[in-house]
């Protein structure tokens, strides 16, 4: 404890509890569930703790900048409280992290995390708000004279968001009853989830079968196992980041609705710009590997694209409020992605992000890249909707879209 650390995967946001200000303090990779409440002002301290400044560093610095003295005591109690709810790194942290991950890696099945939370944890109650989705989705296919299940091409892909379901409902519904209209979809899908912590080597694979209220949906160990041995990396490195990412989880609720007899290779992706220019090889060599697997299979795999779009306003870093035309110029900015995924250019859809660096910060960037390196030459996709969701009463939003994709197109 001289030269204490905060451990990574912390958050932090100054709240309003009971009338009065805090500073919360949260595990956002999941290790331990506890919230923290600490006086504003232990934020100076806390920043401090990095593991180069020992405890009178700490001490001496915050008299620099306040005037006021931070007495050993107050120190000691906080660090106390951190250690406690395991927000240091130091032996404690490291021996329960080791604990957790065996746990997880030891169970068979990936277990449902934001069942009560995300949506409903009755059955019941989930089939009927998923039912409603799908009456949203019907009735905004009539509208626009667009039956679903009409063509005879046939379907390799789809793009769902991740969005909060009671947010985005209609557009996964739209996604999604393009699959149930269709005569023979394929029987295994490479939900290509988007990996919102650092993955090790880019992409994690997991081998377990996923839970759902309506039902567990099995993965297809033999071709995720094929696709560990014809990787160019170590995919089963990030296995940990698949316990609370929530991005296949979703896609996995909705196909044990519409397709329950469908297996799953569940795969996050996580990179950006600088990694695709930098490490593009590899990343490359990964999607040769996933097209590889396709033409091996004796039976048909598809692919599931779990993605948001932008993310604007304060409550993602930016220090403007959205208004109805920041909301039409990010709407328009998605076509141009989203024309470039239709035609399957994957370098033209990347380099549109890298652009401005991905300052529109769209998230799902890495699967959507991987889509259509791996769809392309052979399908060609169609916006079957594009919206977006107000997440904030300083007016911050998000855009999604759903998308199917052909063999022969349109």
């Amino acid at each position: 404890m001289e030269y204490p650390k905060l451990r990574y995967g912390l958050e932090a946001h100054y709240i309003q509890h009971q009338g009065k200000p805090y500073l919360m303090l949260r595990d956002r990779l999941g290790y331990t569930d506890k919230t923290v409440l600490f006086q504003p002002a232990v934020g100076r301290i806390l920043a401090l703790l990095d593991g180069n400044h020992a405890l009178r560093d700490v001490q001496a610095e915050v008299f620099r900048q306040t005037g006021e003295l931070l007495f050993s005591e107050q120190l000691e109690e906080i660090l106390r409280v951190l250690d406690e709810n395991l927000f240091l790194e130091n032996r404690r942290y490291i021996e329960h992290v080791a604990r957790t991950v065996a746990r997880f890696r030891n169970d068979p099945v990936r277990r449902a995390q934001h069942a009560g939370r995300s949506y409903p944890e009755d059955p019941d109650d989930l089939k009927g708000m998923l039912d409603g989705f799908f009456a949203e989705a019907q009735k905004a296919d009539a509208s626009e004279n667009d039956p679903r299940g009409g063509s005879t091409d046939r379907l390799l892909a789809l793009v769902a968001p991740h969005i909060d379901m009671r947010a985005g409902g209609t557009t996964f519904a739209r996604a999604y009853r393009c699959l149930s209209q269709t005569t023979d979809p394929p029987r295994t899908w490479v939900v290509l989830g988007t990996g919102h912590e650092p993955v090790d080597n880019w992409f994690a694979l997991t081998l377990k079968d996923f839970e759902t209220p309506l039902g567990t949906v099995a993965c297809d160990r033999a071709a995720a196992e094929e696709l560990v041995r014809r990787s160019p990396m170590d995919v089963l490195a990030g296995e940990y980041n698949h316990r609370l990412e929530h991005t296949i989880e979703f896609q996995a609720v909705f196909l044990a609705h519409v397709q329950p007899e469908a297996r799953i290779v569940p795969v996050l992706c996580s990179f950006g710009p600088e990694d695709w220019r930098e490490r593009r090889e590899a990343i490359d060599g990964f999607c040769e590997a996933l097209r590889a697997l396709v033409r091996r299979s004796s039976y048909p795999v598809g692919f599931i694209a779990s993605v948001d779009l932008a993310h604007v306003g304060p409550r993602y870093g930016d220090e403007f409020i959205p208004t109805e035309r920041t909301v039409r110029e990010h709407m328009e900015r998605d076509r141009l992605l989203l024309d470039a995924l239709c035609r399957t250019d994957a370098e033209a859809f990347m380099e549109e992000i890298a652009r401005d660096d991905n300052a529109r910060k769209v998230c799902g960037s890495a699967p959507l890249y991987v889509l259509a390196k791996v769809l392309s030459g052979r399908a060609a996709g169609r916006v079957l909707d594009h919206a977006h969701a107000v997440v904030d009463p300083q007016g911050s939003f998000v855009t999604f879209a759903a998308m199917a994709f052909t063999e022969s197109g349109e």
